[in-house]
């Protein structure tokens, strides 16, 4: 999520790029987002445990940072799609960290 804190602002591209999706919740909105352009609902449906209070500052922020865009429904923009890669390598290394895979 953007910070308007600016005693903590970091100047490095991991950083800028953490300032706006380096929550799960963003994350999994994301996630969303590169299967389909979805509405509020078809969002909160596909994410277990988001809520409209969790959801709306999100949409916004990712909006605001040009990853998203609303046009009838929210879509990921260039920026936003690009984050395919590195959400596919995320989720890859988090299998690791499942029970599932612990156990094997």
């Amino acid at each position: 999520m953007l910070s308007d804190d600016a005693e903590h602002r970091q100047f490095c591209p991991l950083a800028a790029g953490l300032e706006v999706v380096g929550d799960m919740w963003t994350m999994l909105v994301v996630r969303e987002l590169l299967v389909a352009p979805a509405d509020e609902r078809e969002l909160l449906e596909g994410v277990p445990g988001l809520t409209p209070d969790l959801l709306t500052p999100r949409l916004e922020a990712l909006c605001a940072s040009g990853v998203a865009e609303w046009r009838g429904e929210y879509r990921l923009t260039h920026l936003g799609r690009r984050l395919q890669v590195p959400l596919l390598a995320l989720a890859r290394w988090g299998r690791e960290l499942t029970d599932d895979e612990r156990a094997r």
